[in-house]
């Protein structure tokens, strides 16, 4: 077997590349940063050329990793949120039915393609309303996916994660809270606490690609990527603050952002079908973030 991640540089990317080295597996990587590495393809992030990499060999597997990953980067960029969110997906899949059509595409979706769900846990089959561009763009990686596997037989696979995180990841709530947690011991916060996310730990959400990748099923299947724990917002700043020992206090405004949801939970039943099990709760996880977060603050 032979995997591609393109994005491999990225949190989710480089978690992949790592496990699946550690397997002994023949796994490529693929960014746009320039590295002198073996068995890693550079990609121009102005005119990225995925031709070139499925012209000069061939793989069993590629996972997209890549993209933007940020709501409000999208609201104030959505022409570039689109380029690397929609538009690269294209051309990957271009390339793959040109050069390399027995090659399985695993496309990274988010949750945030389901904006307010009607209901929870939501499921695969929920109605689609993006409140983002970002959510829009995911959705409309997700229609080339069908695309290309309805119209040219490229077998994809899409997958929906819903709130990533773990050691390594420099973005989002948890790395923002630590950061400001170094400049201040108050923080205020957008929203009311209330809000809630489907938390997944990051060496679950690869153990979890791991088995969609694998599972034979229909080709443009979506599987959600998650807990399936809803946990508030105000809880979870309360156990990020408990686990790093510090006296921060935070108040919510109660204004909300544009583009953020208000509840999540998946129903992740089309995922344990694979046989995935995650086996970090989100304390768990929690506390090893933290523990990293003390580790690159005060290393040795």
């Amino acid at each position: 077997m032979k995997i591609l991640i393109i994005g491999s540089k990225g949190f989710i990317g480089q978690a992949l590349f790592d496990y699946f080295n550690q397997k002994k597996v023949k796994v490529n990587g693929a960014d746009i940063i320039s590295e002198p590495l073996q068995d890693y393809f550079f990609v121009n992030a102005s005119s990225p050329d995925f031709d070139d990499i499925f012209q000069q060999q061939s793989f069993d597997y590629c996972i997209n990793a890549s993209g933007a990953a940020n709501v409000n980067f999208s609201v104030a960029n959505p022409a570039w949120d689109y380029e690397l969110n929609t538009h690269n997906v294209f051309r990957l899949l271009h390339a793959i039915r040109k050069f390399n059509p027995a090659c399985r595409f695993l496309q990274i979706s988010s949750a945030a393609v389901y904006g307010n769900p009607a209901s929870l846990p939501v499921n695969e089959n929920a109605i689609i309303q993006p409140l983002s561009p970002y959510g829009f763009h995911k959705w409309q990686s997700e229609l080339l996916c069908r695309e290309f596997s309805t119209v040219y037989g490229v077998h994809t696979s899409i997958v929906r994660i819903f709130s990533a995180y773990g050691p390594g990841l420099r973005k989002q709530l948890f790395w923002d809270l630590y950061q400001k947690s170094l400049q201040t011991k108050e923080i205020e916060l957008s929203g009311t606490g209330n809000e809630s996310r489907d938390f997944i730990y990051i060496q679950d959400i690869v153990e979890a690609l791991e088995k969609v990748m694998l599972y034979d099923a229909l080709p443009a299947q979506v599987v959600n990527i998650a807990s399936g724990v809803e946990t508030t917002v105000k809880d979870a700043v309360e156990g990020f603050f408990h686990f790093m020992h510090s006296d921060v206090k935070v108040k919510f405004n109660g204004l909300s952002r544009a583009g953020d949801p208000l509840n999540w939970r998946a129903d992740i039943s089309k995922l344990k079908e694979t046989g995935f099990k995650p086996m970090h709760s989100f304390l768990q996880g929690l506390k090893q973030y933290c523990e990293w977060l003390k580790s690159i603050e005060h290393p040795g």
